[in-house]
């Protein structure tokens, strides 16, 4: 061990704590149309109605496991996030496309702890903090069902940090920044029986992440500042069923289960530099995940949905997560 600690510089276990909290601000708002809205394609079976307008609420939940690039911090941390919105407007130019625009907000919370390999010490993190936004949704919506569609969301978001090492005194600081999306997918219909339909859907999303973390100066004078600004891309692919049984067949219920696939890229790792000595978060370039769910459309106005993720990226980086959501449209 003495060799190892020769040949790097001894990090405190506050740099996984930092590093932490920045990679939580920077993600916990994230959304994707589907976690966000849920199917929002259904027509009324019984008036051939398409719901165009509606209230939405998601829950979030989740435990991320994560390493620094020294390989001498090891962190994990617990999540909970609540998000609310609503169109506000929608416009169609032919009948059958329609561009909804909406605004939502949100409260988020993160709290973990960072374990040193060189020392017996820990360290404590907490983030906490709110969101406000805008965003644009517009799909080809055809006949079928069928089709393109795009989707994008602009946030501001800020927060409250503590960080908190054995035997030191809380640290306390701000973070803020904005947070950018733009997805686009496309739905193809693969079968169809007398209740049942089979599709895939292709799709892509590029997502900015802008939170920064004010410059702070720990009691004992260490200088602390983070890096942020990535730039992260999703490729994937979801499957799934829409159908309904017969006793359903005059009630407008229809059940959507799904399972995903996406490849993430992160163009950046979240670190954070103290008194000069930089160390980052590892495993994050490259994310592959798998996505489980369930989408219903329950009766002419009520939809709900949940899900299960996995994500797996190198040097022991995971993240679990579970959402549901409920929209009433009308």
């Amino acid at each position: 061990m003495g060799e190892a600690m020769a040949a790097s510089k001894v990090m405190r276990p506050e740099s996984g704590a930092y590093i932490a909290n920045l990679a939580a601000a920077n993600t916990m708002f994230l959304s994707r149309l589907h976690d966000r809205l849920g199917e929002t394609q259904y027509t009324d079976y019984l008036t051939g109605e398409t719901k165009v307008t509606s209230m939405w609420l998601r829950q979030e939940g989740g435990h991320n496991r994560s390493r620094t690039q020294s390989g001498q911090a090891k962190t994990q941390t617990n999540r909970y996030v609540v998000q609310i919105g609503g169109d506000v407007a929608q416009w169609s130019t032919d009948g059958l496309d329609r561009l909804n625009l909406g605004v939502m907000a949100g409260y988020g919370y993160s709290h973990g702890n960072t374990n040193a390999k060189y020392s017996a010490y820990r360290s404590k993190n907490k983030v906490d903090g709110y969101a406000l936004g805008l965003y644009g949704t517009w799909y080809a919506n055809q006949a079928d069902k069928s089709g393109l569609y795009v989707d994008s969301w602009v946030q501001y978001a800020w927060f409250d940090n503590t960080v908190q090492g054995d035997g030191l005194a809380q640290e306390s600081y701000d973070s803020k920044g904005w947070l950018a999306s733009l997805e686009t997918g496309y739905s193809f219909k693969m079968g169809q029986s007398e209740r049942v339909s089979y599709w895939l859907q292709p799709k892509a999303q590029v997502t900015w992440m802008g939170i920064h973390a004010d410059k702070h100066y720990e009691a004992n004078g260490t200088k602390v500042t983070g890096n942020g600004d990535n730039l992260s891309t999703r490729l994937g692919l979801r499957a799934y069923r829409q159908g309904h049984s017969e006793i359903d067949d005059n009630t407008g219920r229809v059940f959507q289960p799904f399972v995903e696939a996406n490849w993430i890229y992160n163009s950046k790792n979240f670190g954070v530099a103290m008194n000069g000595v930089s160390d980052y978060q590892a495993g994050t370039r490259n994310i592959g995940e798998v996505k489980v769910g369930l989408e219903a459309h329950l009766n002419n106005n009520l939809n709900m949905w949940g899900s299960i993720g996995q994500q797996i990226g190198g040097e022991g980086y995971s993240d679990t997560q579970a959402i549901f959501g409920i929209k009433y449209s009308f």
